[in-house]
């Protein structure tokens, strides 16, 4: 069981583009600094108050200014850009960080990312496919052609060299689930409110096991650490109720107000958020968790800086010590310790 931490790239007022940057930046660096496994990035486009627009930009950064945690996307919409194009700049990240890459990679369901670039919304299915069969091509190693109804490959080589850990970031349809078992070694899924997550989180263990895979959970999680459960979620209880909002009415197209969001964040004291955590593991089976307390409306960046430190040595390293470190090919071989 391990814990990392998401930064997210928007944040609203933008305000100092540059200021906003080099404090994402310092929150990679400070999530390492405080214990956490790993730092993930979302891929984002459109938004005024972006800093970086995609996965590769504040990745590459955290590479050569961190040196111990693994390095993620989550996630990447491989229907955007060319496989190569993509897989080339992971390469870097790769091979810049020592080995510490895992990319979790997914179709995309937001027309406007596809818009931006003027990427065709019809059969995404099938270009996401493709992507992940070039990805496998140029990771061999060796050049190669390929000839697809969505991407192209003429004499392709991937320089530098490299490999990294794929996971899967399907996690509504059914099919999608299964489907993360087949072309991933982990299966991840956000922090929305879901009822149904037992359910899901089967079929994609069964289909796993079903091909000879262990099965490898992750699971995002808002929150918040406080002295008091209430003081927490007043801190981050607005934030994530507005980011639920927009996912269900952008994603489901419906308005979603359960009764208690709470019920569904890593919020509270340090003992309640140690005690979720636990029970995820124990319970849930989930063999890891990715934190995040800073959404695009806030709260500040400032804030977030003094919540990684807190989080860090009150629950992250009473956490780490208690469970092993994962020997899991979802793991880069230099982050298994």
């Amino acid at each position: 069981m391990r814990v990392g931490y998401l930064i997210d790239t928007q944040v609203s007022p933008l305000g100092d583009v540059r200021g906003a940057m080099e404090a994402m930046i310092e929150e990679g660096v400070a999530a390492e600094r405080a214990g956490f496994h790993s730092v993930h990035v979302p891929d984002r486009h459109q938004a005024g108050a972006l800093a970086f627009p995609g996965v590769e930009q504040l990745l590459t950064l955290l590479a050569y200014e961190t040196s111990r945690v693994m390095l993620g996307s989550f996630t990447f919409v491989g229907t955007l850009v060319h496989p190569m194009k993509a897989a080339e700049q992971f390469a870097v990240i790769d091979r810049l960080s020592g080995g510490r890459l895992v990319t979790t990679v997914s179709r995309g369901f937001l027309a406007p990312f596809w818009g931006q670039f003027g990427v065709p919304e019809g059969r995404m299915l099938g270009r996401f496919q493709e992507t992940l069969r070039i990805w496998r091509r140029a990771m061999a190693g060796e050049r190669f052609d390929f000839e697809g109804e969505h991407w192209h490959v003429r004499g392709g080589r991937l320089a530098p060299a490299a490999s990294w850990p794929v996971w899967g970031g399907g996690n509504a349809a059914p099919a999608a689930i299964r489907r993360s078992a087949e072309y991933a070694e982990a299966w991840t899924s956000d922090p929305m409110p879901d009822d149904d997550w037992d359910t899901k989180a089967g079929l994609y263990r069964e289909r796993a096991r079903e091909l000879g895979k262990v099965p490898f959970v992750v699971r995002m999680q808002d929150g918040w650490v406080a002295d008091t459960r209430a003081a927490a979620l007043d801190v981050i209880g607005p934030h994530y109720a507005r980011m639920v909002d927009f996912y269900a009415r952008s994603d489901m197209g419906r308005e979603f107000v359960p009764e208690d969001l709470s019920a569904y964040m890593l919020a509270g004291t340090a003992a309640e958020c140690i005690e979720r955590l636990e029970r995820l593991h124990e319970d849930a089976g989930i063999d890891y968790v990715v934190f995040c307390c800073r959404l695009s409306t806030g709260p500040s960046l400032e804030a977030a800086r003094e919540q990684i430190a807190r989080f860090g040595e009150e629950v992250v390293a009473p956490v780490h010590a208690k469970y092993p470190a994962p020997d899991h090919p979802a793991i880069p071989p230099a982050c298994r310790v």
